[in-house]
């Protein structure tokens, strides 16, 4: 099933629309089999460390790579820097590449930018004259993550970083990174991805597809770029990029089905009618709320608001309390019977009362 979703991914990203890659202002035309700076890319490090080559990118095709190859001295170790591309500095823009690290995790791994015509801010507002996105390890080494970094537009106030470290194969995002912002005499941006500071020649590091694009609704999503929907199937974001740990679906936005069945762990409600089942007297019921503020045994406003509303969950509450109604409504329909009949009884013995009154006075004036 794996092998058969990952040909799907395959065949899906090469029938993609054309604007999926025109999207991207990085020009990759010069990513050519060779070795050194190419065409837009100027080499970070000695030539020889820097080449490009054929191999199996993260969707299991064959591409082409830039492999980083470290001498011993440390230092520039691999990647590059790009060419300045035109930006428009009120609109927000996305930063992205895939890389792989293999054999250890000497040296640091790097993707950042630079902005032209003047340098980017920290979200507080500060200038940043050397902006990395994300300096560390890959978590796993021999296996392909997605960095993928964001500079908002000048006139967005957001201090919140939507940029994070994507795990290839699950799709996760496993590392969240730093946003910046652009000036508004920010003109240009660049592309920069580096190894850095590794000395073991055993190392190596793998680059592929960097991108920068304008975040306007027409860039490929993060699950496009992932390849995620054919390629794990067995957990899926629509409309978002995060999907908390433990879910295996996450929508944001609105959803429209024309059915929903609910798989409900636990026993149904139907014990409410068993004889064992505690029913609070009304009394003891009013207690409650007052003190509580909610019926027993539904989860309060904090608690759904903290840990959302589990549906089945719910629905069986809400059965539960259902099915208590119908016994405190039955209870009541008993005492209202009770208490018809002892009216009824009430009106009898009134009726005899007033037939032995009547008597009496009979009798009282026959005696006259």
């Amino acid at each position: 099933m794996k092998h058969t979703l990952k040909s799907l991914a395959c065949l899906l990203l090469l029938s993609l629309p054309f604007n999926f890659y025109a999207q991207n202002l990085l020009d990759l035309n010069g990513w050519t089999i060779g070795s050194g700076s190419a065409s837009g890319f100027s080499q970070n490090g000695s030539t020889s460390e820097n080449t490009r080559e054929w191999g199996i990118g993260p969707h299991g095709n064959r591409v082409i790579l830039w492999k980083a190859s470290p001498d011993a001295g440390g230092g520039t170790s691999g990647g590059w820097d790009s060419n300045y591309y035109a930006i428009d500095h009120s609109k927000e823009y996305r930063v992205s590449v895939w890389i792989k690290k293999t054999n250890s995790n000497n040296g640091y791994s790097y993707l950042g930018c630079t902005g032209g015509g003047s340098h980017v801010l920290n979200l507080d507002g500060s200038v940043n004259n050397n902006a990395y996105f994300w300096v560390g390890d890959p978590p796993t080494l021999d296996r392909w993550y997605l960095i993928v970094g964001y500079v908002h537009g000048s006139g967005d106030n957001s201090t919140e970083n939507y940029g994070g470290v994507y795990d290839g194969v699950t799709g996760k995002k496993v590392v969240n990174i730093t946003d910046f912002k652009f000036q508004t005499s920010t003109s240009s941006l660049r592309h920069r991805s580096y190894l850095y500071y590794d000395s073991n020649t055993s190392d190596r590091q793998y680059f592929y597809a960097p991108r920068i694009d304008e975040v306007n609704g027409n860039e490929p999503t993060i699950a496009e770029l992932l390849g995620i929907m054919p390629n794990s199937l067995d957990e899926l974001s629509v409309g978002t990029d995060n999907l908390p740990s433990g879910y295996k679906l996450s929508v944001g936005g609105d959803a429209i089905m024309e059915k929903v069945k609910v798989q409900v762990e636990g026993a149904w409600p139907d014990y409410v009618f068993s004889d064992g089942h505690p029913l609070l007297s009304l009394d003891e019921l009013q207690q409650y709320i007052k003190e509580h503020g909610h019926l027993p045994g539904i989860p309060s406003a904090k608690e759904i608001e903290e840990e959302r509303q589990d549906l089945g969950l719910i629905q069986q509450k809400l059965l539960e309390k259902i099915e208590e109604l119908t016994l405190y409504v039955l209870n009541q329909e008993k005492r209202l019977s009770r208490l018809e009949e002892v009216e009824n009884e009430n009106d009898q013995i009134k009726k005899q009362l007033r037939e032995a009154l009547d008597q009496l006075k009979k009798l009282g004036n026959n005696e006259n």
